[in-house]
């Protein structure tokens, strides 16, 4: 009995020492590291479209000090609502992320009965803020946002304006300038911003009120006119398109596009993604590439986006109830 417990104690201690034998870097990952596998990104627009196109943009970026791959998931429908309430739902273990458009992501919880709210996320950062657009085919009769307000009054609920949804972000925008210049036009939801556009592009609508990196490069090329901005300045690409105050209509809107988690993410893994992000963020070749897409970049930290989100709840609240949306 002794001899087999000497004999176990030395296979054992050789079975230990073989094992420490081995090269380190094919030693799997302990538990508790992270990240271990790969990271979902939960997109819930269709790929091509303004939230997709910067979404992935960034994502290149960040995989360059990230050990795991980002792995892109559209899930688009319901106006943005299957996408969220995916990401809402998941799991909050730091391997589920996602992207979130405002107004939309407040909004749609407040028009109906929602899985998700803005408190079933935890913010990371924002990174852009693409403002809106109102425009038209480049061969449209108007010229003018004016001309297209008296057209609208000459013959009501007849000018058509697609938009990325019922009670969508591009919906809210369209709405409140309507409300604004008093004249009733017939609202045409889409999926997505994608379609919406395709709707335009194609004579199905008269109008559509679009974010700018939505639309850059078909009002370069002239398919598209822009007849007014819905941003405070004009943008130093598109110096010649008006903003609507100063045209004293009092309406802004954009959309600003964040990175969230599900709620309960540990917070070292939201700093770590949080620094991930911002890294990626402020290099010079997401800043190249942004620009290049018409992305306005806009940073705000976890904070910043919290009281973000909360202000633009507040803004529906008041706003969408005089809409009739």
């Amino acid at each position: 009995m002794k001899l087999r417990s000497i004999f176990l104690t030395v296979l054992t201690c050789s079975l230990v020492a073989l094992v420490g034998c081995k090269d380190s870097s094919s030693a799997p990952t302990t538990k508790g590291e992270y990240p271990s596998k790969p990271v979902n990104v939960i997109i819930a627009y269709k790929a091509g479209g303004g939230t997709d196109v910067g979404a992935r943009i960034l994502l290149s970026e960040a995989q360059n000090n990230f050990s795991q791959p980002f792995v892109v998931v559209n899930k688009p429908g319901a106006d943005g609502e299957i996408g969220y309430t995916e990401l809402a739902k998941a799991n909050p273990d730091g391997y589920t992320v996602g992207f979130i458009n405002l107004p939309t992501f407040v909004s749609l919880p407040l028009q109906r009965k929602t899985q998700f709210s803005k408190d079933s996320v935890e913010p990371i950062m924002n990174h852009v803020y693409d403002p809106g657009v109102f425009v038209v085919k480049g061969d449209a009769q108007w010229d003018t946002l004016e001309e297209f307000v008296d057209a609208a009054k000459l013959a009501p609920n007849t000018l058509t304006v697609s938009n990325n949804g019922t009670g969508a972000s591009n919906h809210i925008g369209a709405a409140h300038l309507a409300y604004e210049t008093g004249i009733d036009v017939v609202h045409v939801p889409f999926g997505g911003s994608t379609d919406m556009i395709a709707a335009l592009r194609g004579g199905h609508v008269n109008a559509t009120v679009a974010k700018i990196s939505e639309v850059g490069s078909l009002l370069r090329n002239g398919e598209l006119k822009a007849l007014a901005m819905f941003s405070e300045n004009r943008l130093e690409d598109f110096k010649d398109i008006p903003t609507l105050k100063e045209k004293n209509i009092d309406v802004l809107f954009g959309s600003a596009r964040a990175i969230v988690a599900p709620k309960g993410v540990d917070s070292k893994i939201l700093e770590q993604l949080h620094t991930t992000f911002k890294t990626a963020l402020e290099s010079p070749g997401n800043i190249e590439k942004s620009k290049n897409a018409d992305l306005p970049l806009m940073y705000m930290n976890p904070g910043d986006l919290k009281e973000y989100m909360d202000n633009q709840e507040v803004y529906i609240k008041e706003i969408v109830p005089k809409l009739g949306l």
